[in-house]
């Protein structure tokens, strides 16, 4: 898993119990934020480090925290609809992703 649970939990302020009933909906927003990410960046996530000669991934920080929030966001509003309140789209995600974004062009 690219990003354990427990750090998932911790950033919802879960409870850390390892035999959730809520692990695979967690997976599941988890696999639905990389989602996200990638088709923002433009790329897979993880991706190669070209700068080593290893086949070795990387994960930068700002991306994994970008993946926490959109995690958070997802676990929040598991409803279509929100009734009485004001919905505010965060840019936080995009500020974090965008230096990572590739193929764009001039």
């Amino acid at each position: 898993m690219l990003i354990p649970l427990s750090t998932i939990k911790t950033h919802l302020r879960l409870d850390p119990d390892p035999d959730s009933e809520l692990d695979p909906e967690l997976e599941r927003l988890l696999a639905v934020a990389i989602d996200h990410a990638s088709q923002y960046l433009g790329r897979s996530i993880p991706w190669d480090d070209p700068a080593t000669s290893s086949s070795e991934s990387i994960l930068p920080a700002s991306v994994e925290q970008a993946l926490l929030i959109l995690v958070a966001e997802y676990f929040e509003n598991r409803e279509q609809h929100v009734t009485g309140t004001i919905v505010q789209e965060n840019p936080t995600v995009e500020r974090l992703l965008h230096f990572y974004r590739i193929g764009l062009g001039i």
